[in-house]
């Protein structure tokens, strides 16, 4: 079953900020699929926060980012990337996510009779 990791940023205000996250996002991306990280969908919020974005990124499991980011830390785009983001990024929050048996991605996969989610307290 497939999982992901759902990155949520706030950016400061600004068309600018925008532009600079862009141009950063291209080396994170490179990075991170470099490292079999896939960015499945980059988006932005158009009605509510404004500079919001979020992206959908498929991992092999939870502890796919925590190693690829130890692989890359002492490649140099990354510090350059880092200091980047830290300009433009008011704050970032990052889930990590499942794909429920009856989700249009887990059928087309043929996952919907392989794994039951455990029950939510």
């Amino acid at each position: 079953m497939a999982s992901y990791m759902l990155a949520q940023l706030q950016l400061k205000y600004g068309i600018a900020n925008l532009n600079r996250y862009k141009e950063a996002m291209v080396t994170v991306q490179k990075f991170f699929e470099n490292e079999g990280i896939r960015l499945r969908h980059g988006m932005i919020t158009r009605v509510g926060r404004l500079y919001e974005v979020w992206n959908l990124w498929e991992i092999e499991d939870h502890g796919h980012v925590s190693r690829a980011l130890a692989r890359g830390a002492n490649q140099p785009e990354a510090s350059a990337v880092n200091t980047a983001l830290a300009e433009v990024v008011e704050y970032e929050n990052v889930r990590f996510l499942d794909t429920l048996p009856f989700s249009l991605e887990s059928q087309k996969q043929g996952d919907a009779h392989t794994e039951q989610s455990p029950p939510i307290p």
